[in-house]
């Protein structure tokens, strides 16, 4: 193997590694464009800023996925990722409901969510304090899923005729949105369940 072959796989692999929490970082910039367009949403606003949504959500597959593939998994991307997300959905949900001319989310709902991730951060926060990093749960990444795809659901909020039949997809993603509150009731219930013996101290 040339020593240039050898030089350009150690410069593959170097980017590699750190590519998932730069992918995270960039999610996370994505977040105030996303908040500017709809504090005076528009037609066009409202398309540009669910695209920007869309892209943001895959690129929580993507950041996953390279980190794998590298072996790239760390104490920080297991902290800064779910982080990115919980930013990138609440400011969602808070702009969907705040919507002067048409809230699209009811507030109790947002509530309901917010409250729950700023109980399991403070609980996942206190556990990194004591040495134990607790990365997200299966149930809580199928929570995010489903959230986000309830939001593109409500940000999209038309109905689009799709060969012949009527696709309302402000209806679909507050059915999307109920399912999330749903997993993100139990995942937060077997989170303080698992975490419940740092109280003993």
């Amino acid at each position: 193997m040339s020593e240039k072959l050898i030089k350009m796989m150690g410069r593959y692999h170097w980017v590699g590694k750190r590519a998932p929490n730069l992918i995270t970082f960039g999610r996370l910039a994505l977040v105030p464009v996303f908040v500017i367009l709809l504090m005076e949403p528009s037609p066009v606003k409202n398309m540009y800023a669910t695209v920007i949504f869309i892209i943001a959500s895959l690129s929580d597959w993507l950041d996953g996925y390279l980190a794998r593939v590298f072996k790239a998994e760390s104490i920080l991307g297991k902290m800064l990722d779910p982080l990115a997300d919980k930013v990138l959905v609440m400011s969602a949900l808070v702009m969907l409901c705040c919507i002067p001319s048409e809230p699209r989310v009811s507030g109790w709902m947002v509530v309901v969510l917010l409250a729950r991730d700023m109980i399991i951060t403070g609980l996942r926060s206190l556990a990194a304090l004591k040495g134990v990093v607790v990365p997200a749960s299966r149930l809580a990444k199928h929570k995010t899923a489903w959230t986000m795809l309830a939001i593109i659901g409500l940000l999209i909020a038309q109905k689009i005729s799709v060969m012949g039949i009527i696709i309302d997809f402000l209806v679909i993603g507050n059915i999307l949105l109920w399912l999330a509150l749903l997993l993100s009731v139990i995942s937060g219930i077997l989170y303080f369940i698992e975490l419940r013996n740092l109280f003993n101290d």
